[in-house]
């Protein structure tokens, strides 16, 4: 059998790949909005960590800045971790260590500074 003798062959090939359009534009968009879903409830702080973040997003040279602070049960912190845009750059880094340091009471080696994936 020849495709030709298939009747408007065009308008069933045009609605076929429009369907499949359709149904892999669905499935991207669906795997991509729970993703961002998920990360969003991850990022959500405490207040004292927002207030961190944007004390250290107004460092020079650094841009946005997310802040994880974990404590020991005498609410003393034992590990800080910031995801920032900037880090790639070590005076960056230095800088916020150091006001990590002063702001929580944490140590040099409780704080780990991350770079912020495609500018957070």
């Amino acid at each position: 059998m020849k495709l030709k003798s298939i009747k408007n062959i065009e308008i069933v090939i045009a609605i076929v790949l429009t369907i499949i359009a359709a149904v892999a534009y669905f499935l991207v968009t669906a795997s991509g909005n729970r993703s961002e879903s998920s990360a969003k409830e991850f990022v959500q702080m405490t207040e004292e960590e927002r207030r961190l973040a944007e004390l250290i997003s107004e460092i020079a040279g650094v841009g946005k800045a997310s802040v994880l602070i974990t404590t020991g049960s005498d609410e003393t912190p034992v590990g800080v971790v910031v995801v920032m845009e900037g880090a790639e750059k070590v005076e960056n880094r230095v800088n916020v260590i150091r006001c990590v340091e002063k702001a929580t009471g944490a140590t040099v080696d409780q704080i780990e500074i991350f770079k912020m994936e495609n500018g957070g």
